[in-house]
């Protein structure tokens, strides 16, 4: 199961709850992408398979 799947499940279940957003990082690191999102770090700046590597 992808782990972005299986956060959704898990705060559907009601076992983890979402961050307040918080701001990107400064200064902005080269490879950081705005329109991605990170369904574990909660945040933009890459995409969920990416919080492994």
């Amino acid at each position: 199961m992808p782990l972005s799947q299986a956060l959704r499940k898990l705060t559907e279940a009601g076992l983890l709850t979402t961050l307040t957003p918080r701001p990107p990082p400064q200064p902005i690191p080269p490879q950081f992408r705005m329109d991605l999102h990170c369904a574990y770090h909660q945040g933009p700046g890459h995409e969920t398979i990416d919080a492994l590597l």
